[in-house]
């Protein structure tokens, strides 16, 4: 390919001798395919004519060394107006020979979607001769093969195959049709033709046969190499299917060589960059598995598909400087590129700032671009996307972004369009979930809200791919799972919905799996919370997960999901007696699983395996310490990106310090030094940055630990410390006021502030009140809840050592749950039932 600049000045001497040649051609070209009787006062000789003249003139240029072609696109532009004048004013009998020559004309100045309106406008006009046919059939299937490699392009298997289908049903039957009623016309190749229809009937290999020599019997024919180019990527992208991967490969290498061919023969001829872009953008992701992301960025290394396309796109823009589409077409492939690589390793920021610049200058050549909004908000959606993984503040432009967005003319939102808000809508709302807890009417649940109703805009239009069901599924589960919710039942419920839509497109997708799994531990959680047997529906959530595996689904979410559901069943088993030793087990296999596939996510899950296992031992009057030192060894591996995985490692840090110090009190030892480790080690910074329940339900319970330390030899200092965990429960519940364990929580310090000052020879009769209080309403909304019960019973002892309603509060308790024996004990070691 050459690059070397030429002016259009320049160019002309060289130009008029193609000029010349290609009007002595001109019988060949697609739209001037043959000659009519030529009659002084018929239309269709007058408007075949300039047809004619246009097709030569802008395929002269086309051929031309590189140069600004705009001042000859002026000029045909010029004698299009003329014609569409005409047109005009030649009435009923000039319209079909009319609109055949615009369309025409409109094909040779690359303006695709004008030229088959034209076309087919001549068509329904009666202008049906073989050589009109033969001009509907190639822009037809110039257009078939423009969609055809955007499939190839599109990442999502299931919306790769709905696009491949309608494709075929909407062009395969009306270009064949079109191709048999051209049959007398004169076309500039019969091998060519042959290719079009072995094409549209699926035959690949025949069709690159029949094009083998028609490159070099024919150089000035350009579209056989582009045609060419094009049939090679499908061969490719079936035979990568079909698992031949070194074939493919070969057809790729192939096509380039095909479109290199056709740059170099015409280097003025727009759509041959923009051909050379579009295969380069199908063969990206085409081939993606098999590449690393290195292949993918724009500097360092051996050239690849991106920089392949991003210099073809500069080539073409070199032609036509002032084209907007052009300059669309590199915002777009730019933020394909970045949307490519492999999301652990981040690409360079540099690359969306440059597909911001494409989309700023596409707006600068044609305000009303309904690209230039829509690959600039793409962009912007992007960065904030990145800056949400690395928890950096990147949302700010996303107000911006989406007004931009929605300066789109109704006529013009389609799917894409409601596809890209809802994910501009989805980025903002886990951006702000980054840095402050959701509340009813907060910018989040808002903006998660408008998510919600976008995806159902964009399913209206297209429902059968299953991604964006279960993109739907997923906001609506996280709604369902936002303490501020007030109906969550209601949005599982419909959650459960778009679950049900996706399972009908694709049952076999691991995020189909997944989201019936999350809406089953959901379901099992809202049953817990209501005093219900959650096992028989956490069971449901894991036979889901095992038939995932079962369908040949391997993903590590699934595993980890997996780990994550044992551990509810293990709690579960827990709260109703029973022993969790087994389930803790299967959950640590299943987190092994996950690491061996992404080892922060699985790592973490392990950790938490061991949290449980801590708790579970010290409850039962034995040393944590053990479980407990490797749920920290574990955690201190990670180093997590995510706000919500930082979160849950500061939550199982502390979590571990709280149960180790609550060992040191058993023994009367000082647990300060292990509740402060976190501190001397310079995470308090990192600390004030997490989820603010988490601060404030860590924070109490430290308070907590160390008021009942101080209890013991400073009542006062206590006081004080009973005071400050008072404070950070009430904060944890004024973002949270449905919690229950936290308000559980906060009914055992004032049981222990109770007992502290009852101690200390004070009334403790308020806080005995107060803890009662908390445990009353817990009853209520979860009945025989086992915990809540035995606080009631410990609060009702302390306040009257006789208490019948306390003895049987206690005994019901420890029936329903007998792993809660140590904790009775704790509280009062004299008085156990002799048969719980």
């Amino acid at each position: 390919m050459k690059a070397s600049q030429n002016d259009s000045t320049a160019g002309w001497p060289r130009l008029a001798v193609w000029a010349s040649q290609v009007l002595l051609l001109v019988a060949a070209s697609a739209c001037a395919s043959t000659s009519p009787v030529r009659r002084d006062a018929s239309w269709a000789s007058h408007f075949t004519e300039a047809a004619e003249r246009i097709e030569a003139r802008a395929r002269a240029v086309g051929l031309a060394r590189l140069h600004d072609v705009r001042a000859e696109q002026a000029e045909l532009r010029g004698w299009m107006e003329t014609l569409s004048k005409e047109l005009a004013l030649g009435g009923l009998a000039a319209q079909g020979p009319g609109h055949y020559a615009l369309g025409c004309g409109a094909r040779a100045l690359g303006q695709d979607a004008e030229a088959r309106t034209h076309l087919e406008a001549a068509w329904n006009a009666g202008f049906r001769k073989p050589h009109v046919a033969w001009a509907r059939a190639q822009a037809l299937s110039e257009h078939y093969r423009m969609l055809r490699l955007a499939a190839v392009a599109t990442p999502d298997a299931d919306e790769r195959k709905v696009r491949e289908e309608d494709v075929e049903r909407q062009y395969r039957e009306p270009v064949l049709t079109l191709l048999r009623q051209a049959a007398g016309a004169e076309v500039p190749s019969a091998d060519f033709g042959a290719a079009l229809i072995a094409l549209h009937e699926g035959r690949l290999d025949a069709a690159i046969a029949s094009l083998e020599s028609v490159g070099s019997r024919y150089p000035w024919f350009v579209e056989a190499r582009l045609l060419r180019a094009d049939v090679f990527l499908l061969r490719a992208a079936q035979r990568w299917k079909q698992d031949d991967k070194v074939h493919a490969r070969e057809d790729l290498m192939a096509g380039r060589q095909v479109l290199t061919e056709a740059a170099t023969t015409a280097e003025s001829l727009a759509p041959a960059y923009l051909a050379r872009a579009r295969f380069e953008t199908a063969a990206m992701n085409l081939t993606r598995p098999d590449f690393s992301g290195a292949v993918l960025l724009l500097s360092g290394g051996d050239p690849g598909p991106a920089q392949w396309g991003v210099e073809a796109l500069d080539l073409a823009a070199r032609v036509d400087p002032g084209n907007a589409g052009f300059a669309c077409e590199k915002a777009r492939f730019l933020n394909t590129v970045a949307e490519r690589p492999d999301r652990d390793e981040p690409f360079p920021g540099a690359l969306l700032q440059d597909a911001i610049q494409a989309a700023k200058h596409v707006l600068d050549l044609d305000a009303a671009s309904t690209c230039g909004r829509a690959e600039w908000s793409r962009a912007l959606v992007q960065e904030t996307e990145e800056a949400t993984r690395k928890n950096t503040d990147g949302g700010y432009r996303l107000k911006d972004a989406l007004e931009l967005l929605e300066t789109t003319p109704p006529s013009e939102q389609d799917f894409a369009y409601h596809l890209l808000r809802a994910r501009l809508l989805r980025a903002w709302t886990d951006h702000l979930t980054q840095f402050t807890r959701r509340k009813p009417e907060s910018p989040a649940a808002q903006q998660r809200d408008q998510a919600i109703e976008a995806y159902r805009s964009a399913l209206a239009l297209e429902a059968r791919v299953p991604a964006y069901w279960v993109r739907m599924g997923e906001l609506l589960l996280a709604r369902a799972m936002d303490p501020a919710t007030k109906d969550a039942r209601a949005d599982l419920e419909q959650a459960e919905a778009a679950w049900e839509k996706a399972v009908r497109v694709n049952m076999r997708a691991s995020e189909v799996w997944l989201l019936e799994a999350r809406i089953r531990v959901a379901q099992a959680g809202l049953q817990r919370a209501r005093g219900e047997d959650a096992g028989p529906t956490l069971e449901k959530a894991a036979s889901v997960i095992g038939a995932a595996f079962t369908h040949g689904a391997s993903h590590p979410d699934l595993h980890a999901e997996l780990g994550r559901i044992k551990l509810e069943q293990a709690k579960e088993t827990w709260e109703r007696g029973g022993d969790p030793t087994a389930l803790l087990g299967h959950a640590e296999a299943a987190y092994v699983q996950a690491t061996k596939l992404s080892p922060t996510q699985g790592t973490f899950g392990q950790a938490a395996v061991h949290v449980a296992r801590a708790e579970y031992t010290w409850r039962r009057g034995a040393d944590p310490t053990e479980a407990a030192a490797r749920a920290e060894a574990l955690y201190r591996q990670t180093r997590p990106f995510l706000q919500a995985q930082k979160d849950e490692r500061y939550a199982g840090l502390e979590k571990v310090d709280h149960l180790q110090a609550r060992h040191l009190l058993e023994q009367g030892r000082d647990p300060e030094p292990t509740l402060t480790r976190q501190y001397e080690e310079g995470e308090w910074l990192r600390l004030l940055t997490r989820d603010r329940v988490v601060h404030h339900r860590a924070s109490g319970e430290y308070f907590r630990l160390m008021a009942r330390y101080s209890a013991r030899t400073d009542p006062q200092k206590a006081e004080e410390q009973f005071k400050g965990a008072e404070q950070n429960y009430a904060e944890a519940l004024k973002i949270e006021p449905s919690n229950q364990d936290v308000r559980l929580e906060e009914g055992h310090l004032f049981r222990e502030w109770a007992a502290a000052r009852k101690a200390a020879k004070q009334d403790p009769e308020s806080l005995v009140s107060r803890g009662l209080a908390r445990a009353e309403a817990l009853l209520q909304e979860r009945p025989n809840w086992a915990e809540a019960r035995l606080l009631r019973a410990a609060l009702l002892r302390m306040k009257d050592p006789a208490s019948a309603q306390a003895r049987a509060d206690r005994d019901a308790a420890l029936k329903a749950n007998a792993n809660l024996a140590q904790d009775w004990k704790r509280q009062f070691p004299e008085d156990l039932p002799s048969k719980p």
